[in-house]
């Protein structure tokens, strides 16, 4: 199917329904498949209140479009979801309060979009990724994040060491996974600002990175394994920073 450089393909049950509902006048399209079951027809009627075309289409057409992904029988034609630049960082700096997942060199779209449902589940206030050798919002990155690409900030910076010492300025404190580390994620006090770093499961995070860390920290665990899956590690690490910060319901 072709479209314009400003919109979008894009498929699955959580992320269809989560565009609907956030951003329904950027939608011009839903297609559903021939049978429908009661998650895609509670979508359908959303996007009946809303007054989006509604179009079904055969199972070739999804197969066609979403190869290799689990589509769901269910998609959206939209306009594409910004990513944010390094502005937005300056534009929520002085909130009380700050979070920031930094994914450094994470090229895997199932990875970076399991981080970002993990990101949205912990409350956190953006994603930033470097603009080169970074997986960005994919087709497949919005698929598998459920639905949380819609609700947290994806930001592109050109130089993650200089956008570290950035923050670091205006007061954030720096953590970055690493197997090496010495101290525990949970022996931690957090502050209030804070950005996670996560690196790429077989080199973890990069010299120059590390090296502008405030502290490095990790997840204990049996020496049977050596290491997690980046979202399993940002899952664990942003949740016990939730739960320092008191911000559980």
């Amino acid at each position: 199917m072709s479209s314009n450089s400003d919109q979008e393909l894009v498929c699955g049950l959580n992320t269809v329904n989560q565009i609907i509902i956030s951003r329904p006048k950027s939608v011009q399209s839903l297609y559903v498949g021939e049978a429908l079951n009661a998650r895609i027809e509670s979508v359908v009627d959303e996007a009946e209140k809303n007054k989006i075309k509604i179009t079904k289409k055969d199972p070739e057409f999804f197969e066609k479009e979403f190869k290799d992904i689990n589509h769901q029988s269910i998609a959206v034609t939209c306009n594409k979801r910004l990513e944010e630049s390094e502005a937005f960082i300056q534009s929520i700096i002085e909130r009380p309060n700050l979070t920031f997942l930094i994914l450094d060199g994470l090229s895997d779209p199932h990875n970076v979009g399991a981080c970002l449902r993990s990101a949205a589940a912990a409350d956190v206030d953006a994603v930033i990724v470097p603009k080169n050798r970074s997986c960005h919002l994919t087709p497949t990155v919005r698929k598998i994040s459920c639905g949380a690409s819609e609700l947290i900030p994806f930001v592109i910076v050109t130089n993650i060491v200089r956008t570290i010492n950035n923050l670091k300025e205006m007061g954030v404190a720096v953590y970055g996974s690493d197997l090496k580390a010495s101290l525990g994620y949970n022996e931690i006090n957090y502050p209030k600002k804070l950005a996670l770093i996560i690196g790429s499961e077989n080199k973890g995070i990069r010299r120059l990175t590390r090296e502008n860390c405030d502290e490095l920290i990790k997840i204990k665990m049996s020496e049977k394994m050596d290491s997690l899956n980046a979202s399993v590690s940002a899952g664990i690490m942003l949740f016990e920073i939730k739960k320092q910060n008191n911000s559980f319901n």
